[in-house]
């Protein structure tokens, strides 16, 4: 460990570990016992810091395996067993502390120590008298020599000395697990493990980084030059400006070449494959017939032009730098263009133009040009405008009529109003009462109509899901002995009525009619729907 390439705070807190354990072979005292809890929340500290930088590393690899992923795949594969190994190693450990954690008693909430820190039986219990400590140390030592392997072997002594994973051999007939458990307290036994977890995410840290370094990611070579254009979008709104930079790909940026803009004379022609010959001339002169000079900085020239006309507009320039000879200029030509648009806005219902009071009504909003996370809408009327994590709208008028949705954009910084569109807001019609299949009227033989119980609110050929509530409604039952009424506050028919059905006065020759049925609509207003009546054919 002493070899190994660690950041001074991990250095200290294994300092601080030995110190402590040393004091801790002399006298146990609280404070002592208590120090080993900060040193443990010290090497958590780091332990995630570890983590984020591994993570760091992976995120790296990903990178340039898009970039080559024939040059960085072997050294990823072995990335990637490394972590495997280490993780394999670092969750037994987190076991074993959990397990120590677990018969201490836990977490004092209040003092944020192990209820029985000082316990000196469980860690020797554990790790001595049931033999795990030796599973442990073969582990620890089984892991290293796997990380190793992974490293070509001329480099194998010094990736050796830079990972701090190791077991330090017994200097007399006890073995490493006796020396680092036997009569330990809890807490530093705990801390003990966070330690070797620190090793194992310090290893695997150096093996991900020594492998990345393999890729010689920075390694560029380089054959011709060319003239590049980069702009962040050839799409811009009236009144806006267009930015472009412009370039000479693997030129060095410690020599600013010159950039001119305007029409190519006769001089710039192109090749066989559509692209713009290199131009050779004794003169500095740019082969334009009206040369503007661009801003240069760092190796990059950027041009503005202001979009003031609806269209698409196209310009030419050339990239100027001294032959290497000394003798003359090079000139490398380029040519872009953009699309200046009038402001707009597009809004379109996902169902349709018109909004429903009461639902959640599905808008889609978009700038042409302006990512959605820089859109914002506003409803104008009475309602809720709300927005979804995937920049779709939703809203939900709570009265009709005809409102607007504007919209506006966030552009170079400036939010500016892109448009707005009028929408209708109406009443969800009125759904139909149904009886097993019956709307309006229609004939039932007894039995069946005792399967039913109650009425349900129907609304056909509508474009969204919404539900109405059945709030009351009569029921009303003619039969050649006379008429009778029952009242029901629910969609279920009323206890009465069902005891009518179960024991078979509803029968042949009996006319139900449902009448007076007030239903609670999506917006929360009361509906009077339509009668529905039931003529019972047979029994």
């Amino acid at each position: 460990m002493a070899n190994a390439k660690l950041p001074p705070r991990q250095k200290m807190i294994n300092m601080m570990y030995l110190v402590l354990t040393a004091i801790l072979a002399l006298n146990v005292t609280s404070e002592v016992l208590n120090a080993f809890k900060t040193v443990d929340d010290g090497i958590g500290q780091s332990n995630h810091s570890l983590q984020v930088k591994t993570a760091g590393l992976f995120n790296e690899f990903n990178i340039q395996m898009d970039l080559d992923k024939k040059k960085a795949e072997p050294f990823k594969l072995k990335a990637d067993e490394a972590q495997k190994v280490s993780t394999a190693l670092y969750d037994r450990l987190e076991q074993y502390k959990q397990q120590i954690i677990k018969e201490a008693g836990g977490y004092d909430p209040k003092t944020g120590q192990l209820v029985h820190n000082d316990d000196i039986d469980i860690a020797t219990r554990l790790f001595v008298e049931q033999d795990n400590g030796r599973k442990l140390r073969e582990d620890i030592q089984r892991t290293r020599e796997q990380l190793l392997a992974l490293s070509p072997e001329e480099d194998r002594g010094t990736v050796a000395s830079s990972i701090p994973l190791t077991i330090e051999a017994s200097k007399d007939q006890f073995p490493w697990e006796f020396h680092k458990f036997n009569q330990v307290p809890t807490v530093a036994a705990v801390t003990l493990l966070s330690k070797y977890q620190n090793d194992v995410l310090a290893s695997e840290n150096q093996l991900v980084e020594y492998f990345y370094k393999k890729i010689d990611a920075k390694s560029v070579k380089v054959d011709r030059l060319t003239a590049l254009v980069s702009s962040p979008s050839s799409y811009i709104m009236q009144g806006l400006s267009y930015k472009a930079n412009i370039m000479l790909t693997a030129y060095s940026s410690t020599q600013n070449p010159d950039v001119f803009i305007g029409n190519f004379t006769g001089q710039v022609k192109k090749n066989a494959n559509g692209n713009y010959d290199e131009i050779v001339s004794s003169s500095e002169t740019p082969p334009l017939s009206n040369p503007q000079k661009v801003d240069v900085s760092n190796g990059l020239g950027t041009i503005q032009m202001q979009g003031n006309n609806v269209g698409e507009s196209r310009y030419t320039g050339v990239i100027r730098v001294k032959d290497p000879s000394g003798t003359g200029y090079k000139f490398y030509p380029f040519e872009g263009e953009y699309q200046v648009a009038a402001k707009t806005a597009v809004v379109s219902p996902t169902a349709m133009n018109v909004l429903y009071e009461g639902l959640d009504n599905p808008l889609s909003v978009s700038v042409p040009g302006v990512a959605q996370k820089d859109v914002n809408a506003i409803f104008d009327g009475p309602g809720l405008l709300d927005r979804k994590a995937d920049g779709s709208y939703s809203v939900k008028p709570s009265g009709r009529g005809e409102y607007k949705v504007k919209i506006s954009a966030k552009v170079d910084g400036n939010m500016l109003s892109m448009g707005e569109m009028k929408f209708r807001v109406k009443r969800v019609p009125d759904p139909t009462p149904m009886i097993d299949g019956i709307y309006s009227s229609g004939n039932m033989n007894a039995q069946k109509f005792k399967t039913t119980s109650g009425v349900v609110p129907k609304l056909n050929d509508f474009v969204f899901e919404t539900k109405f509530s059945i709030l009351s409604y009569m029921i009303v039952v003619m039969t050649p002995d006379g008429v009778q009424k029952i009242p029901c506050t629910q969609a279920q028919y009323d206890p009465k009525f069902s005891d009518m059905l179960s024991k078979g006065k509803i029968k042949k020759g009996t006319t139900v009619t449902f009448e007076e049925i007030v239903a609670r609509g999506p917006a929360g207003d009361r509906r009077q729907l339509n009668p529905v009546t039931i003529a019972i054919t047979s029994n």
